[in-house]
């Protein structure tokens, strides 16, 4: 196994855990929604930033957090 696959498996969601929060109905990634709810957010750089990556809104507990987290209130997408 590679350097870079190793890498990969490592930030994959376990089978035996819990969900990630980025498969979860309550977690928001997109672009528009965290601009219309961090109106200021751009004078810090943009919600398009690479930096950004997977981070999101979680609206069940109005946080920004990183989608591959995960809590026991996941709620999987229809």
């Amino acid at each position: 196994m590679t350097l870079i696959e190793t890498f990969r498996a490592a930030l994959k969601p376990r089978a035996d855990g819990p969900p990630g929060c980025f498969g979860c109905a309550h977690f928001h990634n997109d672009t528009e929604t965290i601009q219309r709810v961090l109106p200021g957010i751009s004078s810090f750089s943009s919600a398009h930033a690479s930096v950004r990556a997977d981070d999101g809104l979680c609206a069940r507990h109005d946080t920004l957090i990183n989608g591959r987290g995960s809590c026991a209130d996941f709620l999987g997408r229809p």
